[in-house]
């Protein structure tokens, strides 16, 4: 083992990674050596990102919101590669961009359903694994988790639940395993994208809404997340547990 490969022989489940975020946190403990089970509801992606992993990997279609299919990705996993090491809890949705008055209750139970609960049945599936391998969860929660903002009716409190559920939990199985979060601001990702107007600029768009983090005036890069999920994923992070770390370039600051 190199001193770079901090999750050389681990397994790691990260969902949603068949796109943005969930993408670049495979790829990156991949490189720090994990065996990485890559997660999506979109069984292509799944396959499309293992593929691109510097240590093999598999891709596994599995639909966190659904309770069948969390059970079948997680056994599936813990049959190939023997055990769970670190989970990483990043699928999620935007849902509907409204305030609450025209909310559909449909599109809040969606949010609610893959964004909290997808990351209460997985966390719950993998618990086992994790505690007797005295594991980690790592949990991408959002800075809108922390603050309000227009027409997030259902993503802020989704992702406020993510905390909390974050704490409970690491108070719950404190001395066994790790449980963290960490809370982006806006990223450049495909689904931020999917919540721009069709006829919109992007590029001119994204370059206005990157104003809003004071470092660097622009959107983060999901690489960057990935290297936060990575620290608080390895031993790096061993003293540090029921933590919704901000990763959001001063946005909260101010």
């Amino acid at each position: 083992m190199t001193i770079a490969q901090r999750l050389a022989g681990r397994i790691a489940i990260v969902t949603g990674a068949g796109a943005g975020i969930g993408r670049a946190i495979a790829v990156r403990l991949s490189q720090e050596g994990a065996f990485v089970a890559c997660c999506d509801i979109d069984a292509a992606a799944a396959a499309e990102t293992a593929a691109m992993l510097p240590v093999a990997g598999i891709g596994i279609a599995c639909d966190v919101a659904n309770e069948a299919s969390v059970a079948a990705a997680v056994e599936a996993v813990a049959d190939r590669a023997g055990g769970i090491d670190l989970l990483v809890n990043n699928a999620g949705i935007a849902g509907p961009q409204e305030p609450a008055l025209t909310t559909p209750l449909d599109g809040w139970q969606r949010t609610l359903a893959v964004n909290l609960t997808g990351t209460f049945l997985m966390s719950r599936a993998c618990l086992p694994s994790l505690i007797e391998r005295r594991g980690a969860i790592v949990n991408v929660a959002s800075a809108l988790a922390l603050v309000g903002w227009t027409d997030e009716c259902a993503y802020g409190p989704s992702k406020a639940g993510v905390v909390q559920l974050t704490k409970g939990m690491a108070m719950d199985y404190a001395g066994r395993i790790r449980v963290n979060c960490v809370c982006p601001g806006a990223v450049r990702t495909p689904m931020l994208e999917s919540t721009l107007p069709a006829d919109a600029d992007v590029e001119a768009t994204f370059a206005e809404y990157g104003k809003i983090h004071p470092l660097h005036q622009r959107l983060a890069w999901p690489e960057e997340i990935a290297d936060v999920v990575l620290f608080l994923g390895s031993d790096d992070a061993s003293l540090i547990t029921g933590v919704a770390l901000l990763a959001d370039a001063g946005f909260t600051a101010g």
